[in-house]
């Protein structure tokens, strides 16, 4: 009986809790709330130009392991930024060592020799650079060695070694070009640049890269699938690519084929699963957070596994992912929750408040988790707990209305109705124009036979806004049953029956139109029988 009542108020809670969920996760580092490695530190300095400061992470990330050389390649090239020139070069011929088809590396010492007058040497970096360029998740950092090499042969007079080198680099350059366009937000500007570089090189996976990323930027998820699929065809090893496929089928409700790419990305378990244009893809979509460059790593390959395996309804493989993802990082307190709402739902509430309570004990600030613990108590008929953990959500935020709905709902569903009636009363003391709350607290009301409260109440909630009249007459009509004043309940559903019944088909005029539409083509069919008798 109180259900239609309350519709429109659990749509209301959830939008309180939307607007809660994303103030806290619009907090810096709350975009994924796991730990980063030394080396992804470095790169999250690097990304916000603290040159400076990536380079003493950076150092540290190779005195952990000296071998690593991705860190000593963004070693070099922060030295570089800094115009540390000896040092950078030092770095990333470490890398080389460790890699002698480093591309990355080459570019950056390319760059420093030159700088330094280097010619001879910057030139054999150059070729190398070029040589061994792969698309990578970093930057496309081909059109620097080339540019880099076509000014040193310029100014010492070589042209003759840059011949081949020119095409290449006018292609790069109009990439480059398309890459402003997104910066400033010209998208439609963006695809019709990097159109021209595709019809340079239809077969240059750096050009359908960014184009897929553009068109998933438009939310043309299905363009955005096709170009990444031949980015894949143009370079079927640079693992970034699919990742972005994956994040565009899973935008489409292909999870399947999202599966499949994630599949792909677990198996050749590359270091970094993405890291440029990054900003609206996956974990990243919803974040309040717009930084182009962030690391995607294997554990958020998991996560998103675990998402699309949900969706399929494999519930049981995505508790699996999730629990991989946990093995790489325990302290993500969101794959902890996604988990216990996975477990939730295969009838284990006991291990879901496990999970719920450990992300609570990493992260007591959210308070999204006592949330999610209640509604776990609840469904095992533990009310004391459930309700400790919706006064805790109140007690963290005892400014917002959104709280006291949550509590309210619970209070109301497990027949606390003085309670649900308090913390209404709440709601509408802190938003004097929530309608909503005006309408359930009615209800409530109607329930403890405060009948005129319940009238008032409803009536404050369609002078608020005229689109709850028809909820109000119906609840009211439900009010004058139980008061017995039957003339009155149809004063308030004559009005509802007549909205109905102008919305219902009319069948008699629809029935008529058909049978007229019969009726002429059996005489037309008639007539062009008897002239065709006639002819013979």
């Amino acid at each position: 009986m109180r259900r239609r009542a309350t519709e429109k108020l659990i749509v209301r809670c959830f939008t309180c809790l939307i607007v809660l969920i994303l103030t806290f996760e619009f907090c810096p580092n709350a975009a994924f709330a796991r730990a980063y490695t030394t080396f992804e530190k470095g790169l999250e300095k690097f990304s916000h130009r603290q040159f400076a400061d990536s380079i003493g992470i950076f150092q540290k990330a190779v005195q952990e392991d000296p071998n690593d050389g991705d860190a000593w390649t963004f070693l070099g090239r922060a030295y570089m930024m800094q115009d540390q020139l000896p040092e950078a070069i030092d770095a990333c011929t470490k890398a080389i060592e460790l890699n002698p088809e480093n591309a990355q590396a080459y570019t950056f010492r390319e760059f420093c020799h030159f700088q330094m007058k280097h010619i001879r040497e910057g030139l054999e970096d150059s070729e190398k650079a070029i040589k061994y360029y792969k698309p990578n998740t970093f930057e496309p950092s081909l059109i620097w060695a080339l540019d880099n090499r076509v000014r040193a042969c310029r100014m010492i007079r070589r042209t003759d070694l840059i011949e081949q080198d020119l095409n290449l680099l006018q292609t790069y350059e109009i990439l480059d070009k398309a890459i402003k366009h997104r910066e400033w937000a010209r998208l439609n500007d963006a695809i019709t640049t990097v159109d021209q570089a595709i019809k340079n090189m239809p077969k240059n996976a750096d050009m359908w890269f960014f184009r897929g990323v553009v068109n998933s930027n438009k939310r043309d998820f299905w363009n955005a699938a096709a170009d990444f699929s031949n980015a894949i065809r143009c370079a079927p090893d640079a693992w970034f690519l699919y990742y972005f496929r994956a994040d565009v089928y899973q935008q489409v409700n292909q999870n399947r084929e999202a599966v499949r790419d994630l599949t792909t990305l677990i198996n050749a378990h590359p270091r970094l699963a993405a890291y440029r244009f990054v900003c609206e893809t996956g974990r990243l979509r919803d974040q309040g957070i717009r930084i182009d460059e962030s690391p995607i790593t294997m554990q958020d390959i998991y996560y998103l596994r675990a998402q699309s395996n949900a969706e399929l309804g494999n519930i049981r493989e995505a508790i699996d992912d999730l629990s991989e993802a946990l093995k790489l990082d325990p302290t993500d307190t969101k794959v902890l929750a996604l988990r216990a709402e996975f477990v939730s739902e295969n009838g284990k509430d006991d291990d879901a408040i496990k999970d719920f309570t450990e992300a609570i004990r990493q992260n007591p600030s959210d308070w999204t988790r006592y949330q999610q613990r209640g509604n776990a108590y609840l469904k095992l008929g533990k009310k004391k707990e459930a309700m400790d953990d919706f006064a805790e959500i109140v007690k963290r935020n005892p400014n917002d209305p959104g709280s006291y709905l949550i509590r309210a709902l619970a209070r109301d569903k497990n027949g606390d109705l003085e309670g649900a009636l308090a913390d209404y009363s709440q709601v509408i003391k802190l938003n004097p124009r929530d309608d909503d709350a005006y309408l359930a607290r009615g209800v409530c009301f109607r329930s403890l036979h405060r009948y005129k409260e319940a009238l008032d109440d409803w009536n404050q909630a369609a002078t608020i806004n005229p689109e709850n009249k028809s909820i109000v007459m119906a609840e009211k009509a439900k009010l004058y049953v139980e008061t017995g004043e039957e003339k009155l309940a149809r004063s308030q559903t004559a009005p509802l029956d007549r909205a109905l019944a102008a919305k219902r088909p009319n069948y008699w005029l629809y029935g008529s139109i058909a049978g007229g539409c019969v009726l002429v083509g059996a005489i037309v069919f008639f007539v062009r029988r008897k002239r065709k008798a006639k002819t013979k």
